[in-house]
């Protein structure tokens, strides 16, 4: 799958996940812009880059904030003159049952779940809708599903509402052949959850390959006629 002339915001780009996808993007030919708030992750992430270092170009941009958003949108805008895919990814994990969570543990989970996805979008769209095609892929969680979350409340209703707002962004869109898909993954086979879980079975756990995989196929024209929004990845 061929990406050239596209171009991608990856936020959480400079993440395990978001780079994962970021440079995956970047090897098939798509122009990557990643937002990072850590110069040193932005460094590691461009070091594994190889020969698609030159695809790939990241800013500072804290995307819980307006003003930030906006600016790292325009300043895309202007060297490229397009947004032809946005790829949300960016986002925070923390457990604890409802009576459990203090109020700034539940803002912060929506804050770095939710708003990043409403503020990249609240950017991004406009110029989708002018150029009349678009992309857009949103990361909820497998945990989410058949009514999943007890102990982890926060987290999982900001990502079910990460799920809700995509559905709506999909049939508000549709019209200006823009697609929104929001994925699901299962536990994720990263350096972080090995750490906090040593003793589960990882052969379980998808791989963050697999979920980039997955994105990059709704992202190409061989996706063009996937409508489902919800798309589980649990390995």
């Amino acid at each position: 799958m061929d990406f050239q002339g596209r171009v991608a915001i990856v936020t959480g780009g400079s993440g395990a996940l978001g780079s994962a996808v970021a440079l995956d993007l970047a090897q098939h030919g798509a122009r990557v812009v990643v937002p990072f708030t850590s110069e040193e992750h932005w460094v590691a992430v461009e070091s594994r880059a190889g020969a698609a270092k030159d695809q790939l170009w990241g800013a500072k941009a804290d995307f819980t904030k307006a003003a930030e958003v906006e600016r790292f949108v325009a300043s895309v805008i202007e060297h490229w003159g397009q947004v032809d895919f946005l790829v949300c990814i960016a986002g925070g994990f923390a457990a604890g049952k409802i009576h459990e969570t203090s109020e700034e543990s539940w803002d912060l989970m929506f804050n770095l779940n939710l708003r990043t996805v409403y503020l990249a979008a609240h950017a991004v769209v406009p110029r989708m809708i002018q150029q009349n095609f678009g992309r857009i892929i949103t990361t909820s969680s497998g945990a989410i599903l058949n009514g999943g979350g007890a102990g982890i409340s926060a987290y999982a209703i900001s990502k079910g509402a990460v799920r809700q707002l995509t559905e709506i962004l999909a049939s508000e869109l549709k019209s200006y052949n823009i697609h929104a898909h929001c994925i699901l993954p299962g536990t994720m086979d990263t350096k972080a959850n090995r750490r906090d879980m040593p003793k589960a079975d990882f052969s379980q756990w998808v791989s963050l390959e697999d979920v980039a995989q997955v994105i990059r196929f709704l992202l190409g024209d061989d996706a063009r006629a996937v409508r489902s929004v919800a798309v589980p990845v649990l390995g």
